[in-house]
């Protein structure tokens, strides 16, 4: 339900309501590689979606947008096409503000179908009916947005109005829209806007009425039956060999069916567009599909390279959407004889190849049929990079790791071989069906061949195919300038959506490994029948926790309160009648706190981020090694912990609840020399209330009010550049991972094992030195934490136990757990001994880690 309010209200914005222009499909890209656009808005990106339409586009209305605090507008309400666009440009940029642009042409692909011979003609009245049936085009998601007729404009004088109404069939047993025009009109060819989605290659039936009981017309018609798709009715009865005059001018959703905006049609919106001080970017598309991804990257590149210095603005479907749209799907089997492969460019951050994940029917393949992955050069295979080998598989989406070094923009190409055993084949491997793209710089290949489609796969992943993770990385990898997503958390049923937090987990992990920031909107009205009108605790929890999760931009829906567009909206922050509701001032205040905290928040990097009280689905629990730890553990927190380039730590604490304030009481164990806090009043830091003798710290807390705590730098880490030495070593996960002081890259014990077994891990730090914590950092994936093992320093005779761990669980992907003890060590060696250890995800009993790290925090 909440998903169609989003799908109905955006896509008709940016669909129906453009201007008319046929669209040629895009033939490629020229010219040099262009790199994506940092999206900063000083001093922080906030939005507003529902913008002044035509008649208010004024300078009031403008500074009343920029007094709310915004500084950024997402043009939409009508506001398309260049006089439009350009007088809201004007006053955006006296105010103060930026301007994300809408163009119908990057919307919808406009085409029209006509009758226009008219040699004949018939009067409508109040007691006369005209009408005619069409058949749409074959196109799918198409809708009809206008139609226009031929009518003597002299007898429709002022009071008569004639209404168009369209139905399902001459029966008119379902009413699917309607529009009315009332005279004096301008000329003889009138429009009547429908905008409905149609069926493709189906009949339908509009009918042109009155109201008043003198004649009007002639409308236009042809004596011939000139119209193949359809016939004239008089009163209801149809009139043989007889086609009324129409044009039906269609949309057809973009990148649907091929249709994608011309360069040529790009190069001109960006040169018009480019040189105004008040433009942002452009906005491409409302929640699409994943199969429309690879056209939007295509137009996305093609406005980097027309203009470089402005971002293109893609916002990405919630959890809950019902259709993710990864077009249709088939499969291939893998032989001895039958390779299956593909190549693929990768994007502009990727230097590593670590994993290549693969969906392959598992049921189909016996343990002793090995199949090779193998990562070339090109599909001319003149350069093999990597390979691996797995037979059999515990899931259909197994993981072949390659370790390979890869260049950025470079196209590579995959093949998987069947090394034979069993049945000799195995499958399916899936891939898109004819038809449907997912790789924009590659394609399938069979047997050597190249083929239609793309086959499913992932680089440094480990998703379930089609899921809403696979949609997210989809787009993220593919170059975004940013990540922008909604969810509408507050229904008519109460409380806050139960994905609400999972949707956002994996919008932060995704942008966190394609190093690119992520936006969101923020729900600020109500829907009849679907959403509440959120409160003020309610729209400052959504800022906070967005803030929390490491969001670096947030857009209000909506601003002015949408009306005739399908829902019954209601309390917008602008109210129907113009007037401010009582949100614009809390949503005034809230915006005041963000750009003073906007500055900092924007040069940090989201580290984690944890909860405490009852654990929301899809979160993680604080560990009780972190180095803030409210006193009541049950206080319903979110906690984001981020640092600054210089290593300095900040953590964001969020109340999640909406309707009460508290009062939270921390204590830090390592009792640092300050903690101090970045003023939503001034935006420099002020003190807390914090003691270092005691490493207490309180604060208040309103409804869902965030607070960002600033910490001295971290310890150093002790261990960086340290040799290892190790029990066993895969060649391919050197030990020189564990102290080279990348979290991202991972260290495994010889694989290949199937049984349980003990393995150890040293480091010698060279000289003795003070510490009480050690790190051990979890692979890039789920698998590899030991279960059961001890930490040890060395007392220069004996290794002596610090922390003993039975059971211990697999954390989540890349998860640092830290193991305190209440004294320091002074030693150059600790060990990390496992007697336990745990099957990844090929069945081998492996110990993999990505980082060990040691720190002295007394």
């Amino acid at each position: 339900m909440r998903k169609a309010v989003s799908f109905s209200v955006r896509k008709r914005i940016s669909i129906w309501c453009a201007a008319l222009a046929v669209c040629v499909l895009a033939t490629g890209i020229g010219g040099p590689l262009a790199h994506a656009v940092a999206p900063n808005v000083d001093p922080f990106p906030i939005g507003i979606f529902w913008s002044p339409d035509a008649a208010n586009t004024t300078s009031a209305k403008y500074q009343e947008i920029k007094d709310m605090n915004a500084t950024y507008v997402l043009l939409s309400n009508g506001i398309y096409g260049y006089e439009l666009t350009d007088a809201a440009l004007t006053q955006c940029a006296a105010a103060g503000l930026k301007c994300v642009i809408q163009d119908n042409r990057l919307g919808s692909h406009k085409f029209y179908e006509e009758q226009t011979l008219g040699n004949d003609g018939k009067f409508v009245s109040n007691t006369q009916s005209l009408g005619q049936t069409f058949t749409t085009p074959a196109h799918p998601d198409t809708a009809l947005d206008t139609v226009q007729l031929h009518i003597d404009k002299t007898q429709w004088t002022a009071g008569k109005t004639l209404t168009l109404s369209l139905y399902d069939s001459p029966g008119k047993t379902n009413l699917i829209g309607s529009a009315s025009i009332t005279g004096p009109v301008a000329d003889d060819y009138p429009i009547f806007g429908l905008y409905k989605w149609l069926s493709p290659s189906t009949s339908y039936y509009m009918e042109l009425t009155s109201n008043d009981s003198a004649n009007i017309g002639l409308v236009a018609g042809s004596i011939t039956d000139v119209y193949s798709g359809g016939m004239a009715y008089q009163g209801g009865s149809p009139i043989s060999t007889y086609d009324f005059w129409f044009k039906l001018h269609y949309g057809q959703k973009m990148y649907s069916g091929g249709s994608e905006p011309s360069a040529a049609e790009i190069q001109e919106i960006a040169d018009h567009y480019k040189t105004n001080s008040a433009l942002l970017g452009y906005n491409l598309m409302d929640e699409p599909s994943a199969e429309a991804m690879t056209g939007l990257q295509r137009t996305a590149e093609l406005f980097r390279q027309a203009d470089p210095n402005h971002l293109t603005y893609v916002n990405l479907l919630p959890t809950y959407a019902g259709n993710l749209g990864f077009g249709g799907r088939t499969g291939v089997f893998a032989s001895p004889a039958q390779s299956v492969g593909q190549s693929f460019k990768t994007n502009s951050k990727t230097t590593e190849i670590t994993t290549i994940q693969l969906n392959i029917d598992k049921s189909q393949w016996g343990a002793n049929e090995p199949l090779t992955l193998k990562l070339w050069n090109s599909p001319a295979k003149t350069a093999l990079i990597a390979q691996q080998t797995l037979s059999g598989a515990s899931t259909d989406y197994p993981l072949f790791t390659l370790n390979a070094s890869v260049s950025p923009h470079t196209s590579y190409y995959w093949e998987l071989t069947h090394g034979g055993g069993g049945d000799n084949s195995v499958g399916w491997v899936v891939k898109s069906a004819s038809g449907t793209e997912w790789e924009k710089d590659g394609t399938a290949y069979v047997a050597g061949s190249s083929t239609d489609g793309d086959f499913w796969f992932t680089l440094n992943q480990n998703l379930t195919a089609f899921s809403y993770e696979d949609y997210v990385y989809r787009w993220a990898s593919k170059d975004p300038d940013f990540m922008m997503y909604d969810h509408y958390p507050f229904s008519l049923s109460g409380g806050i959506s139960a994905d609400y937090y999972s949707n956002m987990e994996i919008i932060r992990r995704q942008s966190l490994a394609a190093s690119i920031d992520f936006w969101t909107y923020i729900q600020s009205v109500g829907i009849a029948g679907a959403l509440r009108a959120p409160t003020e605790g309610e729209m400052r929890y959504q800022v906070y926790t967005s803030l929390a999760y490491g969001a670096k931009g947030i857009n209000y829906f909506t601003y002015e309160t949408p009306s005739g567009q399908g829902e019954s909206f209601h309390d917008g922050i602008l109210l129907p009648d113009g007037t401010k509701n009582a949100s614009y001032t809390h949503v005034q205040n809230i915006n005041a706190e963000v750009l003073k905290l906007g500055p900092k928040l924007l040069s940090l990097t989201s580290q984690a981020v944890y909860h405490t009280g009852t654990l929301p689905a899809g979160t993680t629990a604080l560990p009780s090694s972190f180095v803030l730890q409210p006193s009541n553990p049950s206080d319903p927190l979110v906690i984001g912990y981020s640092t600054d380039a210089d290593g300095r730590r900040y953590v964001m604490v969020t109340n999640r609840d909406t309707v009460n304030s508290r009062t939270v009481s921390f204590t830090l164990s390592s009792k640092p020399g300050t903690v101090t806090e970045i003023s939503k009043t001034t935006g420099g830091e002020v003190a807390t209330n914090y003691n270092p003798a005691t490493g207490a710290m309180s604060s208040a807390f309103a409804p869902g009010e965030g607070r960002l705590y600033v910490l001295p730098i971290a310890p150093s880490n002790l261990a960086l550049h340290a040799v290892v030495t190790v029990s066993s070593e895969y060649s391919g996960w050197p030990k020189s991972r564990l102290t080279d002081g990348n979290r991202m890259t991972n260290f495994s014990t010889q694989t290949g094992i199937t049984s349980d077994h003990a393995e150890w891990i040293e480091i010698d730090m060279g000289l003795p030195v003070a510490f009480n914590k050690v790190v051990l950092v979890g692979r890039t994936e789920p698998y590899g934490y030991p279960k059961d093992f001890k930490i040890q320093v060395w007392d220069g005779v004996n290794w002596q136990d610090r922390v003993i761990r039975t059971n211990e669980a697999q954390p989540v992907s890349g998860a640092a757990l830290a193991y305190t003890w209440g004294y320091a060590d002074t030693t150059n060696k600790i060990r990390i001994s496992a007697s336990g250890l745990r099957p990844d995800n090929n069945g081998h009993y492996v110990l993999q880690l990505g980082e060990i790290e040691v720190y002295n925090e007394l």
